[in-house]
């Protein structure tokens, strides 16, 4: 029984703990919420087994660990401290690799689990300071790379309509022209992807009155666009309308999304302070939270004013401490007020000091929404980059390409009205112009012109972070200015050699 036991274990812990993609994942954002979490509890003086099962119960990824040297304690009868060598020999990431074979030799030493695991959320908090930094540090360059790289790709085809008025061009050079520059857009947007920070910055389930809004927008309106679009599309209808009709279905849903994510950044700056001053003032007059939070001016908090009120107005009246602390969490919509609250919840919960309690989870707030500041000051300026970028980008790419075909169609129809000199030289010149080129060109700026839009939009949402459906926003944006380049600039195109004709 014991062999078949440890058998299913091996072949369970085998399996990836976190999902790594691109050779990132929310392991460190993690694993710095783990010990933060343990420290705190284990400040409380609870038993190892509790710590171990806590742990084990946490929304994370780094919690799987836990959870298998929980699994080998309770069905293989190991103790701890042989349990976590086991478990962190086997696990392929060095970091909690490293983690696991300390604890389990500061378990056999006899070390207090406090002093370990105080120590490793400090050394924690520290790399991952360091970490984050550097990762900011290079979204800063690979942000310029990416705007590179779409000017590069702009650049191929700006070359390659031009070439096609010069010399005879064959199909598939005009075809590989198009799929490099559509490489070179998806290159730039992978490398935003893989040097970006990974964090998780709202709740999984919709919290805020705004998050609610923007999921509720999105079930509603995002049906009705993409009708919109599909019947302007098989009416054959120009492309221009399909892009205005989507930028008015995305922008709204993608706008309160933005302005829930504006308000999330505001309530985790001020959590921390919260946290510790309440958690303060249960030690400086030996009570409860609630009877806390009525002596605290709660009119003197800016963020979290309404919802702490709302807090306050719940516990005065009697309902479930554990209850009015998740609705709490609930209205913030914000997994870092999840998880300091959480740490400060329990640790009190399980008799720990107050003030210890609110200090920790206050330095683990505090520190995650300083660095998260840090990176707004990249992101917020490169989408409004890209922004401006994509709107210089394809109104230049409209607007040429417009003007070679119109200037191709005239050269065409000077050739047929020449037939008496069509052996001159300067009639087998305009002839060899190469006009079906041209026309394929045109064709593929359609696919062209919606990569485009795509990236411009994806890219500064990925480099921002937070919420999924931010990216509508950029979205909205993009598909807007393009639809309006491809309605108006052809137009515009026209008038300019109507005016050279006369």
């Amino acid at each position: 029984m014991l062999a078949e036991l440890k058998s299913k274990f091996l072949e369970q812990k085998r399996r990836p703990a976190a999902k790594n993609v691109g050779g990132k994942s929310t392991l460190h954002f993690d694993l710095l919420y783990q010990l933060s979490y343990m420290s705190v509890i284990a400040a409380a003086g609870v038993p190892r087994k509790q710590i171990f099962e806590r742990s084990a119960e946490l929304p994370c990824a780094s919690a799987e660990y836990f959870k298998r040297v929980e699994l080998m304690c309770r069905r293989l009868k190991y103790d701890y401290a042989k349990a976590c060598r086991v478990v962190g020999e086997s696990t392929r990431e060095e970091e909690v690799k490293g983690l696991l074979l300390r604890f389990s030799s500061s378990l056999s030493s006899g070390e207090p689990e406090a002093d370990f695991l105080s120590r490793e959320a400090e050394a924690q908090a520290k790399a991952y300071d360091s970490d984050y930094g550097s990762k900011i540090e290079s979204m800063k360059m690979w942000t310029d790379a990416y705007v590179s790289l779409i000017l590069s790709a702009v650049l191929i085809i700006i070359i390659g309509i031009v070439s096609t008025l010069v010399w005879e061009i064959d199909t598939a050079f005009i075809l590989g022209l198009v799929v490099v520059s559509l490489m070179t857009t998806a290159l730039g947007v992978w490398l935003i992807y893989l040097m970006s920070p990974r964090e998780v910055v709202v709740v999984r389930q919709a919290g805020s009155r705004e998050q609610r809004l923007t999921r509720k927008m999105f079930r509603m309106i995002m049906p009705i666009g993409v009708a919109v679009c599909a019947v302007l599309v098989m009416r054959g209808t120009n492309l221009g309308w399909g892009m205005i009709a989507a930028a008015a279905a995305l922008f709204p849903v993608g706008w309160v999304s933005v302005l829930d994510d504006k308000k999330v950044a505001q309530r985790d700056s001020e959590v921390g302070s919260f946290l510790g001053s309440l958690g303060g003032v249960c030690a400086a007059i030996g009570t409860t939270v609630k009877e806390a939070l009525g002596r605290i001016d709660l009119d003197a908090i800016a963020v979290l004013r309404r919802e702490v009120k709302r807090l306050h107005a719940r516990l005065y009246f009697g309902l479930g401490t554990r209850l009015c602390w998740r609705e709490f969490i609930k209205e913030t919509g914000s997994e870092l007020t999840n998880r300091s609250v959480g740490m400060f919840y329990d640790a009190i919960d399980l008799g720990g000091d107050p003030q210890q309690a609110g200090y920790r989870a206050s330095l683990f707030a505090s520190k995650i929404s300083v660095l998260r500041s840090k990176r707004k000051t990249v992101s917020s300026p490169f989408r409004w980059l890209c922004i401006t970028m994509h709107a210089s980008v394809v109104a230049l790419l409209v607007f040429i390409t417009e003007v070679m075909a119109i200037f191709g169609n005239m050269l065409y129809e000077a050739t047929r009205e020449m037939p008496n000199i069509s052996g001159s030289v300067a009639a087998t010149g305009l002839t060899s112009f190469n006009f079906q080129g041209l026309e394929l060109l045109r064709t593929m700026l359609m696919p062209l012109v919606i990569v485009f839009t795509v990236s411009d939009a994806i890219a500064p949402s990925i480099a921002d972070g937070g919420s999924r459906y931010k990216v509508l926003y950029n979205l909205g944006i993009t598909a807007g200015i393009t639809g309006v380049s491809l309605l108006g600039l052809p137009s515009l195109a026209g008038i300019l050699f109507n005016s050279v004709q006369m």
